[in-house]
């Protein structure tokens, strides 16, 4: 068995402690009751995790009641509420430079964005006092994957918060693995969607963004999610003026690191138990429906509204790779927020990449099952994995 690589061990509440902080609850613990309870119904639930499905059905049930405060702060807002600037959607499969392109773009003081807080409680935003704390002492202070800093406060993607306001969000997948098939087709693709349901999605996805930007008080919404990178038809139908920022990498080390995400992730949210080999089964797959579903759905986007980005070079000029993306996409004057930029690129210098050391037999896996990709954006096997 590989150095680096090792399958999923049998999650405990142990494994959960040394993640995040006791007790034990599931990132759904901000949903309204209705939909947690259709979320659950969507895979068998191991008897391992009643301790956790009881712990946050008590915080589902606590929090409901703020929802109405929610409603009656937000609805007249939400109701008038429209979008000054296109939002910004930065798409790209996991590990290849979303956090960092993201996190880089919100220190814009005029970003808008979703936060941690409000992907965990998406309708307790006028009960921030209380569950803000129950956040802040429940999350650790980096991501267990790879130390990213982690804050109530900082810029999170919008998958979780999906899943919290309707029950077809992608990432219910990290609840149930073993029918992540299912869920891409579903809640990318709404195969098997009824009418209501697909009416649903996007009137809460809608809904989701503009709370987002009015709890954010930004001119500009950017959104960054791995999963939009295949549902370019989905957010072109609510917002056709969408801007779209994609970034690649070297699927080599796109598979590496998301392997390690998944690894050290799926035990802090998974519902049932997975079989040895399902992460790589996943990761291959999704990768390459991810990826076709891009190339076949980019077209529809307005040439002026798409940058692409290669991790490669972003991770070597960062702050002139920014600059290109204000003067060619966002259109907006880069000079004025340059020192932010600088600044957050300079606090993060010495962040440390994970390093990989694997068996050639597993290298020779991903460039049988990536090489097509791999030959399209010009990659090899990267100088900085080591191959035993």
């Amino acid at each position: 068995m590989d150095k680096y690589y090792f399958y999923l061990p049998k999650p405990n509440l142990l494994v959960f402690m040394s993640q995040f902080k006791f007790p034990p609850i599931s990132v759904l613990c901000g949903s309204t009751f209705k939909n947690y309870f259709k979320v659950l119904k969507q895979g068998r639930i191991d008897s391992r995790y009643y301790y956790k499905i009881f712990l946050t059905t008590l915080i589902v049930l606590i929090s409901t009641p703020f929802h109405w405060w929610d409603k009656i702060l937000f609805s007249k807002k939400l109701s008038k509420f429209k979008f000054e600037e296109p939002p910004l959607f930065i798409i790209g499969h996991w590990r290849s430079g979303t956090t960092l392109l993201h996190n880089m773009l919100c220190s814009d003081p005029d970003a808008g964005y979703l936060t941690t807080y409000y992907s965990l409680f998406p309708h307790n935003l006028g009960s921030k006092a209380i569950f803000k704390t129950f956040v802040k002492i429940n999350i650790p202070e980096k991501r267990p994957s790879d130390n990213v800093k982690l804050g109530v406060d900082l810029p999170q993607e919008d998958e979780f918060a999906f899943a919290n306001y309707q029950h077809n969000a992608y990432y219910n997948f990290f609840f149930f693995p073993n029918n992540y098939q299912t869920f891409y087709d579903k809640a990318v693709h709404h195969k098997g969607l009824t009418v209501k349901e697909k009416k649903l999605w996007f009137k809460k996805y809608d809904l989701m963004l503009k709370k987002a930007l009015i709890n954010s008080k930004g001119k500009r919404l950017i959104v960054k999610n791995p999963v939009n990178t295949a549902r370019i038809k989905h957010i072109l139908k609510l917002y056709p003026d969408a801007k779209f920022l994609y970034i690649y990498r070297n699927p080599i080390t796109v598979y590496l690191s998301t392997e390690k995400f998944f690894i050290n992730l799926l035990p802090t949210l998974q519902l049932q138990h997975i079989e040895e080999g399902l992460i790589k089964e996943i990761i291959f797959d999704i990768f390459k429906k991810l990826l076709t579903d891009y190339y076949e759905q980019r077209s529809l986007i307005p040439e002026k509204n798409l940058y692409v980005l290669k991790y490669e070079e972003f991770e070597k000029h960062p702050v002139e790779e920014i600059r290109r993306i204000y003067d060619n996409l966002l259109n907006e004057d880069f000079d004025s927020v340059k020192d932010y930029f600088s600044s957050y690129f300079n606090s993060i210098k010495g962040y440390q990449k994970n390093k990989y050391e694997v068996e050639k037999a597993l290298i020779d896996e991903i460039t049988a099952q990536f090489g097509e990709y791999m030959k399209k954006q010009g990659y090899s096997i990267p100088d900085d994995v080591i191959i035993k």
